[in-house]
């Protein structure tokens, strides 16, 4: 079951480097038109900075996910390392599931920021701004997904170690 569950993000994977990346081309020309307006023209438009932002804040949220998956993510693990390996796997099981539960809650929130801002137009752009607080509910169900992997990795680890002690 967990090698299947991989395989799938492994595929969702893909598909958010390919949205990373196409997200972040976007930015850089956008920034580089924007530049060349301001600096080259001196004028400039409304919507170039207001589009960039709203791609970073997508790219933030899809890069955080793949970060949880890979542990890649800030922390101090100067005791976490002082841990024996089956108390470290315990250790991230528990600090992954307080995690969802924080996902849990934003993903809830953030819904209702959502439906609450769905007549609010964006000065620039001029979309919804449901639109770019969607980046939010999305970003936390990606991560929710990947810390299921996370979990499922740990005690499976787990479970390997008790099988090498009973010598099952």
């Amino acid at each position: 079951m967990a090698k299947m569950y991989s395989k799938f993000l492994d595929k969702l994977e893909m598909i958010e480097k390919f949205i990373l990346a196409i997200t972040s081309a976007a930015m850089v020309v956008i920034i580089v038109y924007q530049v060349f307006l301001r600096y080259c023209l001196h004028a400039s438009n409304a919507w170039s900075e207001e589009l960039a932002r709203y791609l970073f804040i997508y790219d933030v949220m899809i890069a955080a996910a793949i970060a949880i998956r890979r542990n890649s993510h800030l922390q101090v693990d100067f005791l976490i390392n002082l841990l024996k390996p089956k108390a470290k796997a315990i250790f991230t099981i528990i600090a992954t599931l307080v995690g969802m539960v924080f996902l849990v809650c934003l993903f809830s929130y953030s819904i209702t920021l959502c439906q609450a801002s769905m007549n609010n137009i964006s000065p620039g752009v001029g979309v919804s701004m449901a639109i770019p607080y969607a980046s939010m509910p999305i970003g936390a169900v990606l991560m929710i997904l990947t810390s299921i992997e996370v979990i499922l990795k740990n005690i499976d680890l787990i479970r390997n170690m008790d099988k090498e002690v009973t010598g099952a």
